[in-house]
């Protein structure tokens, strides 16, 4: 085994894609060099396989994807696991985000609609323009609606102070019973209790038949943390929070500034990385 580190999975917003929503040349060039050394790459991301995708096309990614918090763990033609949000537990959370007036969507298994509840507010219309850009969407009652296939994922679009007050009144009424994680300053995601990207991590690791020391993760978001203490050696981005940042076994660039080359040209050079 020329390195360590064989499985290296790295968060897409604010990570691998800059503040642009692009991935610069210097990070794809960092992938293609991990893949000629023998890593399989993936990404590990809260969005969708369809809008993942195309991000894997262009660094020429092929293998297993981590989407929806790891919540979806798919290739191109295979599911490998996939794990929807306890129905039981979805109205109630509807209301809740309802009550408290903040833009709710729910995204659901093997379907590239997104359905919001109407009508669309401005902080919804600004996440789908310049965030997760999805093909469809559409707008219906939550309360209602015949969803034909298992709701995956319930996400609060609001402003951030508020997602920072409805985060713990969630945490203390469903903590134990969903997983609830802040992905960006304005958006609160509801899934499955068993899901997070360390869950993601931990899974292909035994997929791949590879020990945990020979992984690494790369993020930026408190969604990231279970990825990074999971990983044998894990990296912080410098745009990250102070709480990311010490969940990581090194802090490199910003996302803006190739933080993703830096660490990836530091697993190649450190052949046997080990945790603090």
């Amino acid at each position: 085994m020329r390195h360590r580190i064989k499985l290296l999975a790295i968060d897409l917003d604010d990570t691998l894609i800059g503040s642009n929503f692009r991935i610069s040349q210097a990070n794809k060039l960092a992938v293609h060099r991990a893949i000629r050394a023998g890593m399989i790459v993936t990404l590990a991301t809260g969005r969708t396989f369809t809008t993942t995708l195309p991000f894997a096309k262009q660094l020429g990614l092929k293998h297993t994807l981590m989407c929806f918090q790891g919540a979806l763990l798919r290739g191109k033609s295979k599911v490998l696991t996939s794990r929807t949000m306890p129905p039981q537990h979805f109205l109630d959370v509807v209301e809740f985000g309802l009550r408290h007036k903040v833009q709710v969507c729910v995204y659901v298994l093997d379907h590239d609609t997104v359905f919001f509840q109407r009508p669309l507010d401005r902080y919804g219309k600004e996440y789908l323009d310049r965030i997760e850009q999805v093909r469809q969407i559409s707008l219906v009652n939550l309360r209602t609606f015949p969803f034909s296939h298992p709701p995956i994922k319930i996400m609060f679009v609001t402003r951030p102070e508020q997602v920072i007050k409805l985060e713990a009144l969630a945490q203390r009424k469903w903590g134990k019973k969903l997983y609830i994680t802040r992905t960006r300053a304005n958006l609160l995601e509801f899934l499955h209790p068993h899901v997070d990207k360390g869950f993601a991590l931990r899974y292909l690791a035994e997929h791949y038949n590879l020990e945990m020391a020979q992984t690494a993760a790369i993020g930026d978001g408190y969604n990231d943390i279970p990825m990074l203490k999971a990983a044998g050696v894990s990296f912080a981005v410098k745009n990250a929070a102070a709480k990311v940042e010490r969940a990581a076994d090194h802090v490199v660039a910003s996302c803006d500034q190739d933080g993703v080359a830096e660490a990836i040209d530091w697993i190649l050079a450190n052949r046997n990385p080990k945790k603090k």
